[in-house]
């Protein structure tokens, strides 16, 4: 199933060279339920290597962290259980049925600190200078304005809050490049004030970056 998944993405994502974001064509097949149970496929590196993901940001109790383009949330969820409920996570997606699976999926669990926010294609939705950490997990690659949603990341992030992205770097395919190059988000990181601080290959066949805040807060 997680080859399927992957390939089904990997094609949507080619489906355009000018519309990156293609995941409302594929939302409108199927219901939340059932991307979510393709997205926690348990082979599936990315729901198996959530952990290691949490470690990258050095996720404690008491921290409020956001996550960018959560689909089911599970990353998320698994975060919350680590922050305490002295913690908060903030999940978005773009995708309304998602948003409200996670409200659902949440309260279902019991995760009274987990809070499902609608994004925009270029507005998080979490408030300004409000969260210790971000992870955006394969989402960086399907933004279609992507310096404006990096710019929106850094604005959410707290002076000194991490970021953590992870992606797969970009290849060919049926002639159209889909994914992003390392390279290329340490430049968007760059242009919204995001310093790289060190990289991670811990997800197989993915990349993670790990970027920071600068701790200086700006005087006006």
């Amino acid at each position: 199933m997680y080859i399927a998944l992957m390939t089904t993405l990997l094609l949507l994502q080619a489906a355009s060279a000018d519309v990156r974001n293609t995941w409302p064509k594929e939302y409108a097949k199927k219901d939340a339920a059932a991307f979510a149970a393709e997205f926690e496929e348990p082979s599936r590196p990315l729901f198996r290597y959530r952990a290691a993901m949490a470690g990258l940001i050095g996720v404690r109790p008491g921290m409020k962290v956001g996550e960018v383009g959560a689909g089911s949330g599970y990353l998320a969820r698994y975060i919350a259980g680590k922050v305490g409920p002295e913690g908060h996570v903030f999940a978005n997606d773009l995708e309304p049925k998602m948003v409200e699976y996670m409200k659902a999926r949440a309260a279902k669990e019991g995760l009274s600190n987990v809070t499902a926010v609608q994004g925009t294609a270029t507005k998080t939705g979490f408030e300004a200078g409000s969260l210790e950490a971000i992870a955006a997990v394969y989402a960086v690659s399907f933004f279609d304005d992507r310096e404006a949603m990096m710019k929106s990341i850094s604005d959410s992030l707290k002076p000194g809050g991490l970021l953590l992205v992870v992606d797969i770097p970009s290849e060919q395919v049926n002639g159209r490049i889909v994914g992003i190059d390392a390279d290329d988000v340490i430049a968007l990181a760059a242009g919204a004030g995001l310093k790289r601080e060190r990289e991670n290959g811990v997800v197989p066949g993915h990349f993670a970056l790990i970027f920071r805040k600068s701790a200086e807060v700006a005087e006006h």
